[in-house]
């Protein structure tokens, strides 16, 4: 797994390719827990690449989004292939992020958060 990391407009959008999963969890807290500590409050990411997630990965998601709103700010994903979409949507975890088709959609509706 890999992450590409680029900021707009005060939004931090990490390009992700190849699994998450229990391999790169470890490493994924580590990443995510200095953007966190550098209180940047909007994440997206890009899950264009992902392929594949397991539950280890959706943990590690559902914690992110808690971090961030603990420092008032909001996980956005977009991009999101429809083979983990539909993890997305089986799991409920549809209802929990806010999950946009593309990018531009998501940094648009960043504006207000």
């Amino acid at each position: 797994m890999n992450i590409r990391q680029r900021e707009e407009e005060g939004v931090v959008i990490c390009d992700i390719s190849g699994e998450i999963n229990i391999d790169a969890v470890s490493g994924l807290k580590k990443q995510f827990k200095k953007l966190i500590d550098k209180k940047m409050r909007k994440v997206l990411l890009n899950f264009n690449k992902v392929d594949y997630i397991d539950s280890l990965g959706l943990a590690f998601l559902v914690e992110l989004s808690k971090d961030l709103r603990n420092i008032n700010g909001t996980l956005f994903i977009s991009n999101v292939p429809p083979k983990i979409r539909s993890i997305f949507s089986i799991t409920k975890l549809d209802k929990v992020f806010k999950i946009y088709d593309t990018e531009e959609e998501a940094l648009e509706n960043s504006y207000g958060y």
